[in-house]
């Protein structure tokens, strides 16, 4: 007994000594081990014609309501030519198309063709729109391009006419200093991102494949700078979405006796949906920590003591850490395939039996799994013959989530290397994080498997909730340092 108890006490010991060696911070947070120093990237832009720029983005409405309901190709084509009016030296020096209608493909031939593969950038001109009735609580009107000198308020500052524009001043001050890349660089400019981008990324990453067309890496929205929002990290912190989540959504028919209302069966349509619902929700997918272990790892080298020897001591904290995230909405996105009904319809009058039910529920799929073994699972925990699940006929039977890009690489390396100079002389912490919505991207796989999703945009507690929100917005001094951050990443390659 007294044999036992010392050798138990000796394991603690040795636990606990493994714990707290492990905790002493690391030299890098950077999940590849290399460590990187960063140089000051001086760069002076105009702030009020970039800002302008902005403003006049906003102003045109080139809303996607769905597919049932396209994007107003008026205000599609108004976009086009306001960006070859305002980018005249772009448009006449880079190859410009027009794909899918609305949609834009401009390739920038490099100078040296044994450079490299291309590079692709990624960015959207549809927004989706704002919420009715909800115009009056913005501080000034969602389509206004208001400029109050330190904010430009609209819907599409955020998500995604900033990655156009800044990226398009970026390279026309390129062109004006007579700068040209060594590799090849495209950007696509799709028209229906927020509908699924089937017509115009879809359509441009059709096209590109056809031409045999190979990149490097991309990078797309997806990520930010985020500050504030890490408890016990007072640096800033460069979140990079190596991969995303995939997506699916399925309908459950439920049918039940119809019939008048005075006389009603023991259970209804309604009430078979229902149960399956409540099933569904009480049987949430099973948890996965691959994704979220590569974000915390990244963190814990500047984080305080107790949390780092939590964050660098994954192996014997790791079931706690994972209580704890899926405690909240956000956290527990990042750890399992997450269920959401969306819609659900029944019934047509008070007095009269449906004769069947009907919900929409919205799946975004964890890596590792697809549509087909979400419905599977789905039907498994459903278990009721009277239900029928099918994929919605949404014109998608869904999206699997993405392959990993590699947190290694030149695709990465440059990226991380442009956003330590852009951040300098401030320190950053740079992390991966798997993105929870879904991207353009996803119509780039067959192009290559590096693919990056992050912007250089500045988000404080509460500012991520503006974007699809109310009160969209973007720092004047932010919109600069993304023209500068585009200005970085092409003068090097």
């Amino acid at each position: 007994m007294k044999l036992g108890l010392k050798l138990m006490g000796l394991v603690l010991v040795v636990i606990g000594a493994v714990v707290a060696v492990r905790a002493i911070p690391s030299a890098s947070n950077v999940s590849d081990g290399t460590t990187s120093s960063a140089t000051i990237y001086l760069l002076d832009v105009e702030r009020e014609k970039i800002a302008e720029t902005m403003s006049e983005a906003v102003r045109i409405p080139t809303i996607s309501f769905g597919r049932d309901k396209p994007t107003s190709g008026e205000a599609l084509l108004a976009f086009q030519q306001f960006l070859r009016d305002t980018f005249p030296r772009v448009f006449e020096t880079l190859t410009v198309e027009v794909v899918g209608d609305y949609s834009l493909l401009l390739h920038w031939k490099g100078s040296d063709a044994a450079a490299g593969k291309p590079v692709l950038i990624l960015g959207h001109i549809d927004v989706v729109p704002v919420i009715p009735g909800t115009e009056d609580e913005w501080e000034y009107p969602p389509f206004s391009g208001y400029n109050d000198g330190t904010y430009i308020w609209g819907r599409g500052t955020l998500d995604d006419k900033l990655n156009v524009i800044a990226s398009l001043h970026a390279v026309d001050m390129l062109l004006a200093d007579g700068r040209r890349p060594k590799r090849d660089i495209y950007f696509a400019f799709g028209h229906d991102e927020e509908q699924g981008g089937l017509d115009g990324a879809g359509a441009i990453g059709d096209l590109l494949q056809s031409r045999g067309i190979e990149a490097e890496f991309l990078i797309d929205e997806g990520g930010a700078v985020v500050e504030g929002m890490v408890p016990g990290l007072s640096k800033p912190v460069a979140i990079i979405a190596p991969a995303e989540k995939g997506i699916v959504t399925l309908e459950l028919v439920a049918r039940g006796e119809g019939g008048h209302s005075s006389m009603p069966p023991k259970q209804s349509s309604i009430g078979i949906l229902s149960q399956a619902i409540t099933r569904l929700e009480q049987k949430p997918f099973p948890d996965n920590f691959t994704q979220t272990r590569a974000f915390l790892e990244a963190l814990a080298p500047e984080l305080p003591y107790a949390q780092r020897l939590i964050m660098n001591n994954l192996w014997l904290f790791g079931p706690l850490v994972k209580w704890q995230m899926a405690q909240d909405p956000q956290g527990n996105a990042g750890l399992r395939t997450t269920t959401a009904v969306t819609v659900i319809n029944g019934g047509v009058k008070a007095n009269v039996l449906p004769i069947s039910a009907t919900a929409l529920v919205n799946f975004r799929i964890f890596p590792g799994e697809t549509p087909d073994t979400v419905r599977a699972r789905v039907i498994e925990i459903v278990n009721d013959d009277r239900i029928t699940v099918s994929f919605s006929e949404s014109g998608q039977t869904g999206m699997a989530p993405s392959p990993t890009a590699p947190l290694s690489g030149f695709g990465w390396q440059h990226l991380t290397q442009v956003i330590r100079d852009v951040a300098a002389p401030g320190d950053i912490v740079i992390a991966p994080r798997l993105l929870v919505a879904a991207t353009d991207t996803r119509h780039y796989r067959e192009i290559t498997p590096n693919q990056y999703r992050f912007t250089w945009l500045r988000a404080q507690p509460g500012d991520l909730k503006r974007i699809h929100g109310t009160n969209e917005r973007i720092g004047v001094a932010d919109l600069a340092d993304a023209v500068r951050f585009y200005h970085r990443f092409l003068n090097d390659l």
